[in-house]
């Protein structure tokens, strides 16, 4: 029998999960699968490494709350791995706050703190420590801790990382915090493989939520998602950089509330605005060639090029750019464009190797050996990185 962890992404209708055995300082995912469509409509898929369908089955009739689908949830991953014994969970939070910038073990205090973050980033951080207080309910010997997007960030400088406005506002929790900063973790864990030499490099996270990570030696010095998980690139619903000036005035007139101009920056706007509510996947807007798809795929060229020139300003040159996440790991088309106008930089595409990147599961290079910037498209993952730091912090208890 071994003991093994759970990790956990709990959204306000969804519950994501991936399951990873120990053997010794080792992890191997045995399986995953998600929750969606809760409470109501609830649909759940369970597979195993190899992504055989191992379970599905819908709960029409049955209000799936968080608490009663990690109660359902437990026992039947040790019924389909009965040589496993869930130990352990991770769960994957937004933010960590002031207080934390490592993975922490979890009790009732530090998840109290948690949700009181919630006032700073509403989207993502309520139900994700829902999650936490709902396991923690149903199962609790099991030991949880919690993986943040924002600690990767936290080597940011002064300079980066705090706004030019009065203390009394800093002193709110209004700073940049960053996201995305599971997923640079592991991505940084790779480079020292790959590109031992690389001091100076862009990571492009570019998913439908996507931004731009700046590192030097490894660490993150600036990022594109600022204060919260709306701004920065374009992404799929949401707009990216919007002017406060912009947002003042829509609110003063009185043409939106407030809950309802976040609504519009964070779920209407970004692709699916851009190309005429067509779609807010690049997959579909790829391949669709009226006017307003094709202005939306040059909206978050421009953008991504914007952060990246003045990105490699910042690092004082660049040595490595890496495209991650679901647009970046897939989207040859894409990587293509940006590759061609950043030539000027010194940057060749290897056209075979792009195309052979799509949908791999390993890193590829696919700039050719004339190129004086090393790129790479390389998978991420983020459950690795969580269940990782859980090991981590169980062994060091």
């Amino acid at each position: 029998m071994k003991n093994a962890v759970i990790v956990i992404n709990s959204g306000s209708t969804s519950l994501k999960f991936a399951l990873y055995a120990i053997t010794g300082n080792d992890l191997e995912v045995v399986g995953n699968g998600s929750y969606t469509g809760m409470p109501q409509n609830t649909h759940i898929k369970i597979k195993n490494a190899t992504a055989t369908i191992l379970e599905e089955k819908d709960f029409p009739d049955e209000n799936i709350n968080h608490e009663k689908a990690l109660a359902l949830l437990i026992p039947k991953l040790e019924e389909l791995f009965p040589d496993i014994q869930v130990k352990y969970a991770g769960h994957r939070v937004v933010s960590g706050g002031e207080r934390f910038m490592q993975p922490v073990q979890l009790d009732n205090e530090v998840i109290d703190y948690l949700e009181q973050l919630s006032k700073i980033e509403p989207t993502h951080q309520h139900f994700e420590v829902m999650g936490a207080k709902a396991l923690a309910k149903v199962f609790p010997d099991i030991i949880q801790t919690a993986s943040f997007d924002t600690s990767f960030h936290r080597t940011m400088p002064k300079v980066a990382e705090f706004y030019a406005v009065p203390d009394e506002i800093t002193n709110h929790g209004v700073r940049h915090w960053g996201f995305h900063g599971i997923s640079y973790a592991y991505i940084s864990t790779q480079l020292v493989k790959l590109v031992p030499e690389a001091k100076r490099t862009i990571v492009a996270h570019l998913g439908g939520g996507a931004s731009l990570c700046a590192m030097l030696d490894n660490k993150s010095i600036d990022t594109s998602m600022q204060f919260g998980a709306i701004t920065g690139l374009t992404m799929a619903t949401r707009s990216g950089d919007f002017p406060a000036d912009a947002v003042f005035y829509l609110l003063k007139q009185g043409i939106y509330t407030p809950v309802e101009l976040e609504t519009i920056l964070s779920k209407k706007s970004g692709l699916l605005a851009l190309s005429g509510n067509l779609s807010e996947s690049m997959q579909i807007i790829e391949k669709n060639n009226s006017e307003a798809a094709i202005y939306a795929r040059e909206k978050f060229d421009y953008m991504l090029l914007k952060h990246i020139g003045a990105y490699t300003a910042i690092l004082g040159g660049l040595d490595t750019l890496i495209f991650t996440a679901g647009i970046g790991e897939n989207d040859a088309r894409l990587r293509k464009r940006i590759c061609d106008q950043l030539a000027w930089l010194g940057v060749k595409l290897d056209d075979s190797a792009n195309t052979y990147a799509v949908g791999g599961t390993e890193a590829v290079k696919i700039s050719n050996n004339d190129s004086k910037i090393t790129v790479y498209v390389i998978p991420t993952n983020e459950e690795l990185m969580i269940a990782r730091s859980t090991l981590e912090i169980v062994n060091n208890s």
